[in-house]
């Protein structure tokens, strides 16, 4: 298998900050209660292999897994939208915190990356993305 070129990953790296974040309409949020100006949410868990399906049976095993955020994670899953880039995002939290765009961007990427792998946003890219 080739590796891709700089220039490759250099684009398939500015079409990444071009995507758009979603937040799951399926997600269960709510305040948390022990910490004031977080949240908690709770993500369906769906069993598609069938062995774990029946695992699932047999051991009652829980149909939400819940995930608590702290402040950055609360206003950052706060400012998540449907309409602004993953880019405008990391310009807003670099501003509002004082970074610079790389110290914001290696901050939430791992960030958005966590909430992805969680199901609790989705990354979509936009109907005309520019160039």
């Amino acid at each position: 298998m080739r590796s891709k070129s700089i220039q490759e990953q250099d684009e398939s790296f500015r079409r990444a900050l071009r995507a758009i974040p979603v937040q799951n309409p399926n997600a269960i949020v709510s305040e948390s209660e022990s910490d004031p100006g977080t949240i908690e949410i709770g993500v369906r868990l769906t069993y598609r292999n069938p062995i774990s399906k029946l695992l699932h049976r047999l051991l009652n095993t829980a149909d939400v897994k819940f995930f608590k955020l702290d402040r950055v994670g609360t206003a950052v899953y706060r400012s998540i939208d449907g309409k602004t880039c993953f880019e405008q995002l990391i310009d807003a939290f670099a501003q509002s915190e004082k970074l610079t765009f790389f110290e914001a961007r290696a901050l939430l990427g791992s960030y958005f990356q966590t909430l992805t792998s969680a199901g609790i946003i989705v990354a979509t890219m936009p109907k005309n993305p520019r160039p």
